[in-house]
């Protein structure tokens, strides 16, 4: 077990570094390594230690960030990186919508002590496409009581309220701060 646990605590750390300093390598990888990766960060989202969560949640974060960047802002994606990244993403086009779910229901119906790490690649997703977005917002009214929804609604409202579409840290601030104030109403019966 011990060893188990060092191990995965490794494996993850790696993951943050491949994920930040080498995201060409990354990208750069066939399409079923690549999901298997990401998949791991998914699942290292879900885990209940705080520090590898938190790992996982910067990795996600640098990938969604390079991706905004690269594509949904850029005109079409000249770099062979972010061709890379557009065509894997084409691939698996549930692979961003589905990490944003795990994100939402994370924050929203567990006790996390990493909100902060959590909001980073929140808000980078949420930014990548409004669609998404809109999408999940309807999964989770829909998940509710019917008398919730429009509160709830509101809430939604709320979180986007004076954040801009750009990753930059005073935006990020804004996000983390709106997201903390709609976990609290959202939470209220």
């Amino acid at each position: 077990m011990w060893i188990s646990l060092k191990l995965t605590r490794a494996y993850f750390a790696f993951l943050e570094v491949l994920f930040s300093s080498h995201i060409t390598f990354i990208l750069n990888l066939d399409t079923n390594t690549f999901m298997h990766l990401v998949g791991s960060l998914e699942s290292g989202l879900k885990g209940l230690d705080t520090n590898i969560s938190s790992q996982c949640a910067s990795s996600v974060d640098n990938l969604a960030a390079f991706y905004f960047n690269n594509i949904t802002m850029g005109e079409a994606p000249t770099l062979p990186t972010a061709i890379n990244l557009a065509r894997h993403i084409a691939e698996c086009p549930n692979l961003f919508p589905e990490i944003l779910k795990t994100l939402f229901e994370i924050v929203l119906f567990e006790d996390c002590g990493n909100q902060w790490s959590l909001s980073r690649p929140m808000l980078s997703l949420i930014l990548i496409s409004e669609q998404i977005f809109s999408d999940l917002k309807a999964q989770i009214l829909a998940s509710q009581p019917v008398d919730q929804h429009q509160r709830l609604s509101v809430c939604f409202d709320k979180l986007m309220a004076d954040v801009t579409r750009s990753l930059d840290s005073k935006n990020r601030d804004k996000f983390t701060q709106n997201l903390t104030v709609f976990r609290h109403e959202f939470r209220v019966k």
